[in-house]
């Protein structure tokens, strides 16, 4: 689905790297001295030796000298799932590179390595470290397989994981991390390898994939609609996955347009509430205005009245009453006086 597979985009941002800065005396001190200490009993005493040791520099930047010191002692053998050899390497090595290294404490230590790992890739990363260690003159980093190779890079970063080695295989998990987050969609060779591999970073990486083909599914972006289709039946994990990502992703999409639904008619009951409101208290303003106007007005014309009445009874002679008058004098002085 993409124009350029991650391995060939690894290979690419590989040859940009530049090498990394050189750390302190203290730093390459630190990690030869923390390579031969030994802290026998609980992993928090272990923890707590190590502390002591400060900040650890990678070995890349010791001395040929110094690396080959890191070849001496006594040695840790790695055994697979079934317990066959698979690799050793000094435990002095071990030490130095690992943050876990608890794993070789004790004598005659070995590593047994959980089924998902692919020895192939444990046997790289030990054999890199023991020529760098050794043979090796110039120590260079670690690099991607060639294509196709994410299979083997996820593999190589599992190895590292486990063995407490991430720092060295760090940058490589971090550009396929990024490339999985970045816009262009995986190749289906890519998707291959992240469905294959089931240690826990493959699964982090296979979830990061399956999260963003269910997007963009979703959003309509996948560029071959009906060979992606043809794919998830291949695939069928990865299918599986990608239904489920779906199914999630729809409804929490359906529970946000309930919600926002429900808010949109909350938010509309309350503004028509407050509408009626407004407009009740502008009608009871109006009719009380209305009122007080009609009584004020009422009360004029009973004053005038009161008034004209008043100047008509003292006049002397006979008096001609209005209806409205005569009204007045029966209805406050009780006093009926003809028409």
């Amino acid at each position: 689905m993409a124009p350029t597979p991650i391995t060939k985009q690894m290979e690419q941002a590989a040859k940009k790297d530049t090498k990394a800065a050189a750390p302190s005396p203290n730093g390459k001190a630190n990690l030869l001295a923390s390579a031969f200490v030994t802290a026998p009993g609980p992993k928090k005493a272990m923890q707590a030796s190590e502390n002591n040791m400060g900040d650890l520099a990678k070995i890349y930047e010791l001395s040929h000298a110094d690396r080959r010191v890191l070849a001496t002692g006594p040695k840790v053998q790695i055994v697979d799932s079934e317990d066959k050899p698979v690799a050793e390497m000094p435990i002095a090595l071990f030490r130095a590179i690992s943050i876990k290294k608890e794993m070789v404490a004790g004598s005659d230590p070995v590593i047994k390595l959980p089924a998902g790992l692919d020895v192939r890739m444990v046997q790289d990363l030990i054999k890199h470290f023991n020529e760098i260690t050794t043979f090796k003159k110039y120590a260079k980093e670690l690099h991607p397989y060639q294509a196709p190779g994410t299979y083997e890079d996820i593999q190589l970063c599992s190895a590292a994981g486990y063995l407490g080695m991430m720092a060295y295989t760090q940058r490589i998990f971090n550009r396929y991390w990024a490339l999985i987050r970045a816009e262009r969609l995986p190749e289906y060779s890519d998707i291959d390898a992240f469905s294959t591999v089931q240690t826990q970073i493959g699964e982090n990486l296979f979830r990061k994939v399956v999260t963003k083909l269910a997007q963009a599914e979703l959003d309509g972006k996948i560029p071959d609609p009906e060979d992606y289709a043809a794919y998830l039946v291949h695939n069928e994990r990865f299918g599986l996955a990608v239904t489920e990502a779906k199914e999630k992703m729809q409804k929490h999409l359906d529970y946000v347009e309930r919600t926002a639904k429900r808010e949109a008619n909350a938010k509309q009951k309350n503004d028509a509430d407050q509408m009626w409101s407004q407009q009740r208290k502008l009608n009871e303003k109006e009719k009380a205005e209305k009122d007080k106007a009609k009584w004020e007005a009422a009360r004029k014309t009973e004053a005038e009245l009161a008034a004209r009445v008043q100047a008509k009874w003292v006049q002397p002679g006979k008096k001609h009453w209005t209806a409205e008058e005569a009204g007045y004098l029966r209805r406050v002085r009780g006093i009926n006086v003809a028409i």
